[in-house]
């Protein structure tokens, strides 16, 4: 079968924005009687006046800071974010923390089912079928993507083997123990495993593995190749988080993402007003509203995430709208020297033209009046110390051609950058103020 719910994945594009704002007026109604975020936020607002896509913009977003602010409230842990009774919560996931004090997220039995049943259309997108026995390579903890990772692939009829408790060569014996052929991880992990493979003569593409799906930090396309290339296998893409849940994956065309559509409305605005909805082919900042989740009601919510807006057609016969790119963060842009600077830039330069680059971190500091940027690289351990010499000066020139900027390029020695498993903090701003 070529999709996993035929009937949403081929509905035209008027009948699911009709479902979706139908979902939605719902969801405003119901947040405005059980969470009290939207009671306060939403007092004067009636479901009833939301009869277009248009007719969203009267209300307002939601940001992460009023949800700490409202946390703080009875019942604890989850205060005035939660939408149900708290003995009906089974489950406590929380964010990763990188922008501030967690946010606590509680699921009912039944919004946890709405969570996995999304995730089954990511699984299914990507090529996972029930004779994959799948690879998961993480101590699942608190984060949430794991989990619906894991319950997802078993609703699909695949075999779950968790990989958590063990190191990185460990993981990689008991993948070829195990004859696992299907594999999620973040994209540096997966560039990890390949590196940690090779150390011990184990050529990456001799794991077995068929299908990687990748998550939890923006992945460049040169990223996605270069992953395709080190392990011989299909790599796919998906966008999500704690909060909005994952609201869009990678089709075999691999060409951008398609949202999962009814199950979220999302719009794609312009990043100067949040106000008007982009066009095809240009950024946008990603505001999701989950239409099925009712523990953790969430209505119009900025993610901060930088997307390009892509197609409403698709190769493969989905007709949701799809997402061209995820361009990064707005939390990561900075002003450097007067330039407008993404790290994942720098990603796309070394994934795509640097292959004897193992890792590398970005440090932006201030020296008297003067911006400087620096990339510490570390090259293959095999590379002769000229062309260590050479890589150097490349690197320089592609980056000032792709950034407008003169980084101060330093080799490291091998093994001396530190290697993630979960996301990648390749980046570290150090100046006192930041634009």
């Amino acid at each position: 079968m070529k999709y996993w719910n035929p009937y949403l994945e081929t509905l035209p594009k008027e009948a699911l924005t009709r479902i979706e704002l139908s979902y939605f007026r719902d969801m405003l109604s119901y947040a405005k009687t059980h969470s009290r975020l939207y009671q306060d936020k939403l007092k004067d607002t009636s479901p009833e006046e939301i009869r277009t896509l248009e007719d969203l913009k009267k209300l307002p977003l939601t940001d992460k800071e009023e949800m700490r602010t409202y946390q703080e409230m009875n019942p604890f842990p989850y205060g005035g974010l939660l939408g149900t009774d708290l003995e009906k919560v089974t489950t406590f996931r929380q964010t990763s923390g990188t922008t501030g004090k967690p946010i606590y997220v509680p699921e009912t039995y039944e919004s946890w089912q709405w969570r996995i049943e999304a995730w089954c259309h990511i699984l299914y997108m990507a090529g996972f079928r029930p004779h994959h026995r799948v690879f998961l390579p993480f101590v699942y903890n608190v984060y949430v993507a794991f989990w619906e990772g894991h319950y997802a692939a078993e609703k699909l009829g695949c075999e779950l083997i968790p990989g958590g408790g063990l190191d990185t060569k460990g993981r990689i014996h008991k993948i070829l123990e195990v004859k696992a052929n299907a594999m999620m991880n973040t994209p540096t992990y997966g560039l990890h495993i390949a590196e940690e493979a090779k150390s011990i003569g184990i050529n990456p593409s001799s794991l077995g593995i068929e299908r990687m799906l990748c998550a939890g930090e923006p992945m460049p396309e040169a990223t996605r190749r270069r992953l395709e290339e080190l392990f011989g296998c299909h790599v796919f893409d998906h966008i999500g988080g704690t909060e909005p849940c994952a609201w869009a994956g990678m089709c075999e065309a691999k060409d951008g993402m398609h949202i999962i559509e009814p199950f979220f409305l999302v719009e794609i605005l312009d990043r100067e007003n949040l106000q008007r909805e982009v066009e095809e082919g240009e950024i946008g900042v990603a505001v999701i509203t989950p239409l099925g989740r009712r523990s953790f009601p969430l209505i119009r919510f900025n993610t901060k995430d930088l997307v390009i807006k892509g197609e409403s057609s698709c190769p493969c016969g989905r007709t949701s709208q799809k997402i061209k790119e995820v361009v990064g963060r707005m939390d990561d842009l900075r002003k450097v020297r007067g330039v407008l600077f993404s790290p994942k830039t720098v990603e796309e330069v070394i994934r795509k033209d640097f292959p004897q680059i193992e890792e590398f971190e970005i440090i932006v500091e201030r020296r008297g009046i003067m911006d400087v940027i620096t990339l510490r690289a570390e090259p293959h351990p095999e590379l002769t110390v000229s062309s260590i010499e050479k890589t150097k000066h490349e690197l320089q020139e592609r980056l000032k051609i792709a950034t407008n900027l003169t980084f101060n390029v330093i080799m490291e020695p091998p093994g001396s950058l530190p290697r993630y498993m979960l996301k990648a903090k390749r980046f570290k701003d150090l100046r006192e103020e930041k634009p």
